[in-house]
């Protein structure tokens, strides 16, 4: 009978124990206790885009003490919702649907990637088409197929669209055809394969598609490039525990020369605050845009 009640003490101080750390875990204001949700956008495949973000994962997770699990959504809006229905604790979005993000989620930004490539906190949006076309500007576009990314992507639809407005085109009714890919490097194969005469994607994705045999340098040539852009910024929930926030901020900040995400090796994170993208909002203003709304059009 002692026996008995002994065995009864250990499983109750067990499940105590457990309970406990449950607790703790669940105080630290994640999806699930004792694992961190990154999330990303689906810039680029979804396999690679996990593959090469793996071993920052590992690295993250040896530095917060929390097992780290990748996310990557089927769209924009997917990993938006993600974090707003709080099954993601941290993300790497774009500009724009960092700011949409924040009509959605609350989330802000901590930190800003600085790409090894250009050693900068930003990137261009550019419009790309087949060395041999007769598109030779934005007017040229007119009466021929053209891709955006997504409706939530930066350099692949939002800033472009800016510039359209600038030259008085309207792509639903000026353009051959206009579809969203739903990738820059599917935009890119697109182009490389004629299946679309013209589109708009991220420099740096660009020439990653080149390195990796997607396309061929010498069969495309860029038509439009714009001004610099904030480069993607990582963000997390605010109702994480603010011990956690420190150690992912800490942790990233401490990060040198590793492939991330869509951006390829990013040399490392910057500080950065959620004004750090009011540029984007100004240029979502410009366009009307209404941000509560996914970046659709305000109404009239």
């Amino acid at each position: 009978m002692k026996g008995f009640f002994k065995l009864l003490s250990l499983v109750l101080v067990l499940s105590a124990i457990t309970a406990v750390s449950g607790a703790l875990a669940q105080n630290d204001g994640t999806a699930k206790p004792g694992v961190l949700m990154l999330g990303f956008i689906p810039a680029e495949d979804s396999r690679a885009m996990v593959r090469q973000s793996q071993p920052i994962a590992d690295k993250l997770s040896a530095a917060i003490g929390m097992k780290v699990e990748l996310f990557v959504g089927s769209d924009y809006n997917a990993t938006i919702e993600a974090l707003r229905a709080k099954h993601i604790d941290a993300a790497l979005l774009g500009p724009f649907s960092y700011v949409l993000a924040t009509t959605q989620a609350d989330v802000e930004a901590f930190a800003i990637t600085v790409t090894a490539k250009t050693m900068q906190p930003g990137y261009h949006s550019i419009i790309i088409t087949k060395k041999d076309s007769p598109i030779n500007s934005l007017q040229d576009i007119k009466d021929h197929t053209f891709a955006f990314v997504d409706p939530g992507s930066t350099s692949g639809f939002m800033v472009p669209s800016a510039f359209f407005v600038r030259e008085n085109i309207v792509p639903e009714k000026d353009f051959k055809q206009v579809m969203y890919s739903g990738g820059h490097d599917a935009s890119i194969v697109a182009v490389a394969e004629g299946k679309v005469e013209a589109a708009s994607v991220a420099d740096r994705i660009l020439e990653r598609a080149y390195a990796k045999g997607l396309a061929d340098r010498e069969d495309i040539k860029v038509i439009w490039e714009s001004a610099l852009i904030p480069n993607n910024p990582m963000l997390y929930r605010k109702g994480l525990s603010e011990d956690l926030k420190k150690k992912l901020r800490e942790a990233f900040y401490g990060f040198k020369n590793m492939a991330f995400g869509e951006m390829g090796t990013v040399a490392r994170f910057d500080p950065a605050t959620d004004q750090t993208y009011d540029v984007i909002r100004q240029i979502a203003s410009a366009l009307n845009l209404d941000l509560t709304q996914k970046g659709k059009k305000k109404k009239k």
